[in-house]
């Protein structure tokens, strides 16, 4: 087995800790923050739910507050709270549909 680069060696390290972790019987429901932007930065909308929502896929059309919108990119960076709860960031940059 090769060495796992130092990355993904700090992901599983991080993803083990007691800090990461589920109390024994406890369960836990991720949350998710969905935020668009557009390409300048300017912040759209904020969604904050427990549970996942879709991710939107880049090129795809969706729809803001009755506006259609074209996504340009999407990143979601995944971690976990202290108590252990699974916890989503994504941030969607949109465009006006041309």
């Amino acid at each position: 087995m090769t060495d796992l680069h130092p990355t993904f060696a700090a992901i599983i390290k991080r993803d083990r800790s007691e800090e990461c972790r589920a109390l024994p019987g406890q369960t836990l429901t991720a949350s998710h923050c969905l935020t668009f932007e557009t390409p300048d930065g300017t912040h759209l909308v904020q969604l904050d739910t427990t549970g996942t929502m879709p991710i939107p896929a880049t090129g795809e059309t969706t729809v803001l507050h009755d506006q259609p919108v074209t996504v340009l990119s999407a990143e979601t960076a995944y971690t976990r709270t202290e108590d252990g709860r699974p916890t989503l960031y994504t941030q969607v940059v949109v465009d006006v549909v041309a």
